[in-house]
């Protein structure tokens, strides 16, 4: 399978927030013109780059856009403890589709990304569809005290943050090599950024919200997913959102796209495939 073109945007949203988008687009794609566009949002501690093993796949058929949010990979974000808030990210992603003038997309979330996403599904009109990977749920997660250290600093070093890559968030790199962005990514995101999730922005809800997703959902679980369990997701998320449907990806840790991109990708262009034929 031939490598799709990958053009780099940087879009400034507000004046200490730059985002930075990796638009995959090809002039051959099959129904190019009615086709939505994938928006990649990704982990916390993540990057675009989480999302390229799946990318390479999906954008032969489809347009893409996978975006780093404020404060990680290359997206710049504001000096300020309070800014990396639920809200201020699908602000982020609400400003960037709106500056590549995308009228159709369909928003794949992973993790803390897909909470993001839920919120988009009711705020962005321009959303077709929506796929949750390992969602993190739209309801607070109150970690007791000690456990949130822990988590503020799991990225601090990159022994830290293999750690945490191979024995928490994956499960078929414990025996493997992890791909070198993975642990790259995680020392790269600025301290308010990597502070925020736990501090305060997994504990955001946003559930009233929720009900109200009125697009085709698929929420895709991991079947050894530490962080995100089956009937966590399948409670808090699945059955929160009306009409969603989930599919549990076996073999997988938390970080799917990771572990089974191949997978994660036929569910993603099965998922846009469906929505065509409506």
């Amino acid at each position: 399978m031939s490598r799709t073109p990958v053009e780099k945007k940087l879009i400034e949203v507000e004046r200490d927030v730059t985002i930075t988008a990796l638009i995959s687009r090809r002039s051959d794609q099959p129904q190019q013109a009615t086709s939505p566009v994938v928006i990649f949002l990704h982990f916390w501690g993540g990057s675009s780059r989480t999302w390229s093993l799946v990318n390479h796949i999906t954008a032969h058929d489809y347009s893409t856009v996978a975006l780093d949010f404020r404060g990680w990979g290359e997206s710049t974000g504001p000096d300020d403890a309070a800014a990396y808030s639920i809200a201020a990210l699908a602000g982020d992603i609400t400003a960037t589709v709106r500056a590549l003038h995308l009228d159709s997309v369909v928003i794949v979330g992973l993790s803390m990304g897909a909470k993001v996403a839920q919120l988009l599904a009711v705020s962005l009109p321009a959303v077709r569809g929506l796929i949750l990977v390992s969602p993190a749920p739209p309801t607070p997660l109150a970690l007791p005290t000690e456990m949130r250290e822990q988590q503020m600093h799991a990225y601090d070093d990159a022994d830290s943050a293999q750690f945490v890559a191979k024995n928490v968030l994956t499960f078929s790199f414990r025996s493997r090599e992890l791909p070198g962005f993975v642990v790259d990514d995680m020392l790269r995101g600025n301290r308010w950024a990597r502070e925020a999730w736990p501090a305060y922005a997994m504990s955001e809800d946003i559930s009233e919200v929720v009900g109200e997703i009125d697009v085709p959902t698929l929420v895709l679980a991991a079947e050894h997913d530490v962080v995100e369990p089956l009937e966590r997701v399948r409670m808090e998320v699945r059955d929160r959102i009306p009409g969603a449907r989930m599919e549990v990806i076996p073999g997988s840790g938390h970080l799917s796209p990771l572990d089974t991109p191949e997978v994660v990708a036929q569910h993603i262009l099965r998922f846009i495939q469906g929505l065509l034929a409506k």
